[in-house]
């Protein structure tokens, strides 16, 4: 997948976030990954940045559950030798300078704050004497839980960022509204509950998105229903070196009749997932990408057919959400990505003298505690 982030963080000469393209011909001092998905880790595994790691001893810096779903990954101690697992908070990071740019030595503050998007996710906070630059990675934020992120604050108020390059994947009027994921989780085991419960014989499958970034589904259904979610070998190999983050999965096919499923229809054998098939399985698609014009009053778990239901599950932030985190801390310049941002709203449509004006916004007052542990860790 292409890369949706161009890397350079234009405010900071040779800081590079999300993007190992053309390692040979950036000039870095130092790389930064928000998170472990295909589309942020271009070049991540080639030849050409482990030359330049090694030849100027460049660190890649990224969280601690992130670095281990890299190790787990690829299990090359070529590249895990310059990746460096952050806790999140702050950390002072020294840049060598580059004297053919007449660029000195910088010590520079990064702060890790949880990105809520997947496990081991986060955005970065970089700050220096003269500016702050907040890099989103992709992140879904709830409108009401803003003002628990402390590192954004001082005090009560929103920090000033000078720049923020903010994930802008659902900036789109069909994406205005997304269903906090509890609501759809919560919905979505209701309706596994009473298939199970129908016949001994009926199973389910679930399909879901992305690689990583489903581990609050799996611990709620396990939570719920006493029920764990099989999984693959290859999944099981690194969520077993994480279980009391994922405790929700199992590899014991004959303990549970639930599994991740690697098919894209309702119409595909099983045979591939597990190796005793049911006679009936309810297939659950979580996505976000479908699920045009969604509105808050309408249901987030739909039957498309007898044998398959499709769950709203978003894991970025909608184009409400977007709109209003840009505007809460209203930084000087924004840069968007993969779609450019154009400022729609002015800051007193959300703002009163510089504070929160929660009647103009319909704001949920429920907040997603448990997925805020599991992202947050």
């Amino acid at each position: 997948m292409k890369s949706s982030f161009h890397g350079k963080i234009d405010e900071i000469p040779g800081v590079y976030v999300d993007n190992f393209e053309n390692a040979e011909q950036q000039g870095a001092r130092a790389y930064f990954l928000s998170h472990y998905h295909s589309d942020h880790i271009q070049g991540l595994h080639s030849a050409q940045l482990l030359d330049v790691l090694s030849k100027n001893n460049i660190t890649i810096y990224t969280t601690e559950l992130t670095s281990a779903i890299i190790n787990d990954d690829k299990n090359d101690e070529r590249i895990m030798k310059y990746v460096r697992g952050l806790k999140m908070g702050s950390t002072l990071i020294s840049l060598p300078g580059l004297p053919e740019q007449n660029i000195p030595d910088l010590c520079l503050n990064v702060t890790l704050i949880p990105a809520g998007h997947s496990a081991g996710s986060t955005m970065f906070l970089f700050s220096t004497t003269t500016q702050n630059i907040l890099f989103t990675g992709d992140f879904r934020v709830y409108l009401n839980d803003l003002p628990s992120y402390k590192h954004l604050h001082v005090g009560d108020e929103p920090i000033k960022l000078d720049t923020m390059y903010v994930d802008t994947t659902f900036l789109d009027s069909n994406y205005e509204n997304f269903p906090r994921r509890s609501e759809s989780v919560e919905k979505m085991i209701f309706e596994i509950r009473m298939f199970l419960d129908s016949d001994e014989t009926n199973a389910i499958a679930l399909h879901t998105s992305a690689k990583f970034g489903y581990e609050f589904v799996f611990n709620e259904i396990y939570k719920r229903l006493h029920i764990k979610v099989f999984v693959g070998s290859d999944k099981w190999r690194f969520y077993s070196s994480i279980p009391n983050l994922v405790p929700g999965v199992t590899n014991n096919e004959k303990s549970t009749r639930v599994h991740l499923c690697r098919n894209r229809s309702e119409n595909s054998s099983h045979s591939s997932c597990v190796q005793n098939c049911y006679n009936n399985y309810l297939f659950l698609h979580l996505s976000a990408m479908k699920w045009l014009n969604y509105k808050e009053e309408k249901c987030s778990v739909v039957r498309v057919s007898p044998k398959r239901m499709d769950v709203c599950f978003a894991t970025h932030c909608s184009k409400k959400e977007i709109e209003y985190f840009v505007n809460y801390f209203a930084p000087d310049k924004i840069i968007g990505f993969p779609n450019e941002y154009k400022r729609t709203r002015k800051r007193n449509e959300l703002f009163d003298d510089g504070r929160l004006v929660e009647k103009k916004v319909k704001l949920d007052k429920k907040v997603d505690a448990t997925l805020l542990k599991l992202m947050f860790k």
